[in-house]
């Protein structure tokens, strides 16, 4: 009897469709790997330093009661010695005397075949120095981007350690398919939502202290499986 209550639970569940996994927190590999010849970031990168910032991913990329959406787990990383002979350009961006294009990097990206560049089963993090004529490298911009679900990361090596506009999940959340939000009048001491910028020009993006809201989330949601599709399948 109760063989055929379960044969009979499981046809329901093939039947609607129902996905006994839904509350499943999934859980993202990170490659890290260091793009920048600056002195002092190589002194402040290391192995630890990297492992830190899986565990800065992990606590502060939630939602707005401080619960997780996705985990993240330290893979691999390459430091600049391992990567400075690459064929692949994308390396070339660590210390680029130029402003930064996301477009650029997206496709010096997708082109690397280089193992210890670009990991393809995971989400690839670099660390690198930004440069903007502005500010020459005293810039600390930090960038990510989805890219069809390949997504990966651009953090200034100065923004690391959860410095500045909590910069980790903020460009976290461009790889999972976010963009800005406006919080006009902020300032850069107001509490604000991870995705918050001055971008509009109404105010600060702030403090980025306020977790993803339930439409980010969903946003977020709708990516992870095809994210982990697509990163399972190259």
């Amino acid at each position: 009897m109760l063989k055929k209550l379960i044969n009979f639970i499981i046809v329901l569940i093939s039947f609607y469709g129902v996905n006994i996994y839904a509350n499943e927190i999934k859980t993202f590999d990170l490659h890290f790997v260091v793009i920048t010849n600056n002195p002092d970031a190589k002194t402040k990168v290391n192995l630890n330093q990297l492992y830190e910032e899986v565990n800065v991913l992990n606590k502060y990329f939630v939602k707005e009661d401080r619960s997780s959406i996705v985990n993240f787990r330290f893979k691999s990383a390459s430091l600049y010695n391992d990567i400075k002979s690459s064929t692949c350009h994308l390396v070339d961006l660590g210390d680029a005397m130029q402003p930064f294009n996301l477009e650029n990097a997206a496709t010096l990206f997708n082109d690397c075949t280089d193992l210890n560049v670009r990991d393809k089963n995971a989400i690839n993090i670099y660390i690198f120095d930004e440069y903007s004529d502005s500010k020459g490298f005293n810039s600390i911009n930090s960038y990510g981007k989805r890219n069809s679900n390949k997504p990966f990361i651009f953090l200034d090596w100065k923004r690391l350690n959860h410095t500045t506009q909590s910069p980790e999940e903020h460009e976290m959340g461009h790889a999972f398919g976010l963009s800005h939000v406006c919080v006009p009048g902020a300032t850069i001491n107001s509490s604000t939502n991870i995705m918050a910028s001055a971008s509009c020009g109404l105010g600060s993006g702030g403090k980025r202290d306020i977790g993803f809201d339930a439409s980010q989330v969903q946003t977020i949601l709708h990516y992870v499986p095809l994210i982990e599709a697509k990163l399972a399948s190259q």
